[in-house]
């Protein structure tokens, strides 16, 4: 598969058009910095009473059928042949995601916000990211076509949060490999404790990204305002490529606000995101 770290994105794939959006989120990003392209087929499993050699019927004509589409994206987008990878996974369990990601020395996964998991069963997105909770790299969720030839602006909200500082790795990550500019927004903050938690982390962002060169603007939200509303507001007023999120907050707003803004990209990081694995130097 892959000859070093930092080299494929995953792209589930399922023949819809929520799968050819996030290809085309996937395709930008990799032409960016050479990367690589994985389209991986998930199929259920034969299940306690299924034929297995049924179940291995399927498998190799599923194989057949993303290959032909492999050569039909290569065409399509003007692809290197050599760019696009193809899989084919039986089961959709934590444990095959999570192998999958390693085996491939993957840095990214894209999916599209509707993702089509077999012919009769589909994720939304909160089972989406219940799925790929369990990896350690980041995954972008697309709901609508790049508006960009490459993500330039990402917006990172940055609230009193003491872990914020691991966010905010992966951010220096992005910035130096994507080469994209941060658009910080914090909340207002009017209780003294919580305030004081947010200067220090405003304190610790501003030393960090000045380290490392990385052009950033920090914006307050309107006092009153609900953050998440705010959020998706700035995004769309800087006409943004992507929003950073830690997994519990992009939960959070999906739960709170099911119909958020879909045309925004966001890209959720993991808890456990281990981001030295990927660039410790951050390049």
């Amino acid at each position: 598969m892959a000859k070093t770290r930092k080299d494929v994105i995953i792209v589930p794939w399922d023949y819809s058009e929520a799968s050819e959006i996030a290809l085309q989120h996937a395709i930008l990003l990799a032409n960016e910095v050479d990367n690589q392209i994985m389209l991986v087929r998930f199929i259920k499993e034969a299940g306690l009473f299924g034929s297995k050699s049924a179940k291995q019927a399927e498998y190799e004509a599923e194989k057949v059928k993303i290959k032909e589409v492999a050569a039909e994206i290569v065409s399509k987008y003007n692809l290197d042949p050599v760019r696009i990878f193809i899989d084919v996974e039986i089961g959709t369990k934590s444990k095959v995601v999570d192998a999958l990601v390693k085996d491939a020395n993957a840095n990214l996964v894209v999916c599209g916000r509707t993702y089509k998991l077999t012919d009769k069963q589909t994720l939304d997105i909160r089972e989406i990211t219940d799925m790929l909770s369990v990896i350690d790299i980041p995954f972008i969720i697309a709901t609508t076509a790049p508006t960009h030839a490459y993500y330039k602006e990402i917006v990172v909200p940055l609230d009193n949060d003491k872990k914020m500082k691991e966010t905010l790795q992966w951010v220096v990550y992005l910035s130096k490999y994507y080469n994209c500019n941060i658009n910080i927004i914090k909340p207002y903050i009017e209780n003294e404790y919580m305030k004081k938690d947010m200067e220090n982390n405003i304190y610790f962002t501003k030393k960090l990204l000045d380290k490392k060169n990385i052009i950033y603007g920090i914006k307050t939200a309107k006092k009153g305002k609900v953050f998440e509303d705010e959020i998706l507001k700035f995004s769309v007023n800087i006409d943004s490529d992507l929003v950073v999120l830690i997994i519990n907050k992009f939960k959070k707003m999906v739960k709170e606000d099911p119909n958020y803004d879909a045309t925004i990209p966001f890209l959720v990081i993991n808890r456990n995101s281990e981001v030295v694995k990927y660039g410790g130097s951050f390049r």
